[in-house]
Order: C-alpha cells, then sequence, then structure tokens
C-alpha cells in the first residue's frame, strides 16, 4: 500500500513546487529628501508629500474642425451645380428618363439638398406617378429651409393628391400653400 502511495505524494509535491511562485524580492526604499518641515503650535509635524507642478495645457486636437466654418451639404460643388442645369434643361425639353438620371446623380452628391427632391417629385408626377411624388415632396419639405422651396414642394404634393383624388391631401395642401 505505501508503494502505491509513495509514487503519488511524490507527484504531487514536484508539481506544487513547480507551481509556487518565487518569493518577491524587497523594493529598496527611495533616498529620503529632506523637505521641510513645518510644526504647528500643538506640536504637530506637517510633511508635505512630494508631486510636481501641475501645469495646465492647451490640448489642440487635429481632427477638429473650426466651428466658425458653416456645415457644407454639398449644393456648393460645382459639379452639383452643374448636374443640376442639365437637369433643368432636361425636364424644360421634356426628356423625363434623362432629367431623372441627372437629378439622381446630384442627389448623391448632395442627398439632403431639396432642390433634387422637388424635380423627383415633379418627373414623378409627369410619369403618373402619384404617390412616388408625394413621397419625393415630403422628403424635400424635411430639408427645405426656404419658404419658396416649401411652397413649390407643397404645390407638388397638391398635384400629387389631385391625380390620387385625394380630398384630405387636397384639403391639406390648399390650406399650407394659403399660409406661405
Amino acid at each position: 500500500m505505501l508503494r502505491k502511495i509513495l509514487p503519488g505524494l511524490l507527484i504531487l509535491s514536484l508539481v506544487g513546487c513547480q507551481s509556487m511562485p518565487e518569493p518577491e524580492k524587497p523594493i529598496p526604499p527611495k533616498p529620503a529628501t529632506e523637505k521641510p518641515k513645518a510644526q504647528t503650535p500643538d506640536g504637530v509635524v506637517i510633511t508635505p508629500y512630494d508631486r510636481p507642478d501641475i501645469k495646465r495645457q492647451k490640448i489642440v486636437i487635429p481632427e477638429q474642425k473650426p466651428k466658425s466654418k458653416k456645415f457644407d451639404d454639398g449644393r456648393n460643388l460645382p459639379a452639383f451645380k452643374q448636374l443640376m442645369q442639365q437637369t433643368q434643361q432636361a425636364y424644360a425639353k421634356q426628356q423625363f428618363a434623362q432629367a431623372e438620371s441627372t437629378v439622381m446623380q446630384a442627389q448623391r452628391l448632395a442627398p439632403q439638398a431639396p432642390e433634387t427632391y422637388l424635380y423627383l417629385g415633379m418627373i414623378a408626377n409627369r410619369k403618373n406617378q402619384p404617390a412616388r411624388a408625394d413621397a419625393f415632396a415630403l422628403r424635400g419639405l424635411s430639408y427645405a429651409q426656404s419658404s419658396a422651396m416649401k411652397k413649390q414642394l407643397w404645390q407638388v404634393r397638391l398635384k400629387a393628391a389631385q391625380q390620387q383624388k385625394n380630398t384630405k391631401a387636397i384639403q391639406q395642401a390648399q390650406q399650407v400653400l394659403k399660409k406661405l
């Protein structure tokens, strides 16, 4: 029986020795520099901590853009302006497929430009797609800033509602157009 237990204990003791951490070496204390000690009338000695002075520095992050620059949504790009001119010309010539493709390219350059949604809505009305025209006009209204642009988009909605014979939408569009 002892012959069976002895090799097992020997293996366990060797495994246990291998997994024990090495003893930590004591860290030598730093040489103390004499700091002026203040003594209070009570006899209490105040020893200040050794810490560096705190210096304030302005941190400049290079990725930040100046706040004075206005948000550019792409409407000022020369390519956008050229595409919108091509769209206007194609629409005036009643080339609606050409006008639609150029306005879609312009929309990719400036996705928040309400002019693109205005032309998409007008083209959809001309193609007898009033549901699409209404959707484009609503999207354009969400981006429109000027009252002139809102008025044009509401006129597109009115025409789409008239094609659909939706009396509620017609009345709503007429009321808004009177206020604008």
